[in-house]
């Protein structure tokens, strides 16, 4: 698992209520005890298949700065509360989740790496299968951490590694894992990274990622792409480019929802590579022809959108990340929706005393409730984390 980005700048805050609907309730973002506390804990990622079944996944017990010697942790929410549940040991010192996806209540995946030692990482994979986790043999992906899941059957799935600068990912076929390359950008075998995915159905599969690209005669530049699976075969698909000469000018993509053919949403950040103020939140969407820029608020300075779920794939989107408190060097949580016209920034609680990030947004069409997991952070030179939960609905 990668530790927790804290990052400085000064904020303006802005707000806007939303009238009640699916997902939306007109009371707004609460806070939720999710466990545990004290742990040096936090929440990376959720999936959710109705309103009394949703997981959360991250770590817990490593140490403050390496997060070395932590143990994976996973969250269950039941319609009442969220609880830890059991999670198998995995033979390896240190363990974390980075993603998981649930196709059902008797099927979900959760990935992430294993670590024998601070830099020699191994993929991790559990899967739920109704009434325990077991871990699942995924070293097909070789020495790497698992940052995406997309689960679509007890016979389908998808995920991807880091560190392979080759777009290297995996197919679950209900018996093993098999490996793939998916395609990336002509960019001279310079290397892509993925880091997002998500699937509609079994035709509908897509992956974000970026890929260095050369802009000048001597001068190369991060530009995001994607890439879609119809069932048959995987297809490159281009994406807005950054659009500056600068070659410090980044598009990073982190979130994506795939709600049809013709819908998919893909949130991050856009800015100037340790240029503190430079940033602004990111969002495109794909219409079944194009991607295309959305334009998004920024609630105030160094946003960072990490997770994207639709309620309503017409009018009701919900994107998470977090921002700077206005005055200080604290993070602040950040939530956005989207009514079927606009996105804006809805007002959403923090932990106190705390920067708190919100890594991780789950709902399904036609819930009531949206979940949003993340983690606080002490701010202490040996930080302390505990996870953060909120409920909509």
């Amino acid at each position: 698992m990668h530790l927790p980005r804290i990052s400085s700048g000064i904020a303006a805050a802005a707000v806007l209520v939303l009238a009640a609907g699916p997902a939306t309730a007109a009371g707004g973002w609460t806070a939720v005890a999710a466990p545990p506390s004290g742990q040096n804990a936090f929440l990376v990622a959720a999936a959710s298949t109705s309103d009394i079944d949703a997981w959360a996944v991250g770590s817990q017990g490593g140490a403050g700065t390496t997060n070395l010697g932590s143990k994976a942790l996973i969250d269950h929410w039941d319609g009442t509360a969220w609880g830890q549940s059991a999670v198998p040991a995995v033979g390896e010192p240190t363990a974390a989740l980075d993603a998981v996806s649930a196709s059902g209540p008797s099927d979900a995946w959760a990935v992430g790496q294993m670590r024998q030692q601070r830099y020699q990482f191994l993929p991790l994979a559990l899967h739920w299968n109704g009434s325990a986790w077991s871990t699942v043999n995924i070293s097909v992906l070789g020495s790497t951490e698992v940052l995406g899941v997309a689960d679509v059957s007890r016979t389908d799935a998808y995920a991807f590694g880091s560190y392979t600068h080759s777009g290297q990912a995996a197919h679950w076929d209900g018996t093993a894992w098999t490996t793939f390359s998916p395609p990336q950008p002509a960019n001279n075998n310079m290397g892509a990274s993925l880091t997002a995915i998500s699937a509609d159905g079994p035709d509908d599969v897509w992956m974000v990622g970026s890929a260095l690209e050369q802009i000048g005669a001597s001068a190369y530049q991060n530009e995001p792409y994607s890439v879609h699976w119809d069932g048959t075969s995987w297809s490159l698909v281009p994406m807005p480019p950054v659009g500056s000469s600068n070659i410090n000018a980044v598009d990073n993509l982190y979130g994506l929802k795939a709600n049809s053919p013709t819908d998919v949403w893909a949130v991050g950040t856009s800015g100037v590579i340790d240029s503190v103020g430079s940033y602004s939140t990111l969002i495109e969407h794909w219409n079944g022809a194009t991607w295309t820029k959305v334009p998004s608020p920024n609630a105030g300075t160094d946003p960072l959108l990490h997770s994207v779920t639709t309620a309503d794939a017409a009018n009701s989107v919900w994107a998470v990340g977090d921002d700077v408190v206005p005055g200080t060097t604290r993070r602040q949580s950040l939530t956005l929706h989207w009514d079927g016209s606009v996105w804006a920034v809805v007002a959403s609680p923090n932990a106190a005393g705390a920067s708190t990030t919100l890594s991780g947004v789950t709902t399904t069409p036609g819930a009531s409730i949206v979940h949003a997991v993340g983690y606080s952070d002490s701010g202490t030179t040996t930080p302390q984390y505990n996870p953060f939960a909120l409920r909509n609905g």
